[in-house]
């Protein structure tokens, strides 16, 4: 019989990125990111939620941030 769930090696979950990125405004979203499930659409699913919720609570910095680059590139 195959194998029908996937199992990580031993401690891989530190490996996986959060969807909130080192890099400002950029956020990442799948099953191979850091939530509760495997590779799965489950996770997957988690992961845009995740992924949206992290959105949500950077919203007035994103702001902030695309006003000062609209801001720098209009002096230019």
């Amino acid at each position: 019989m195959s194998q029908v769930c996937l199992q990580d090696g031993p401690n891989c979950e530190p490996c996986r990125p959060l969807q909130r990125s080192p890099i400002e405004g950029f956020y990442l979203s799948g099953d191979y990111t850091k939530q509760k499930y495997l590779a799965s659409m489950e996770g997957a699913v988690l992961s845009g939620k995740l992924c949206a919720q992290a959105i949500v609570q950077d919203y007035e910095l994103l702001v902030a941030w695309g006003q000062r680059e609209l801001t720098e590139a209009t002096m230019s």
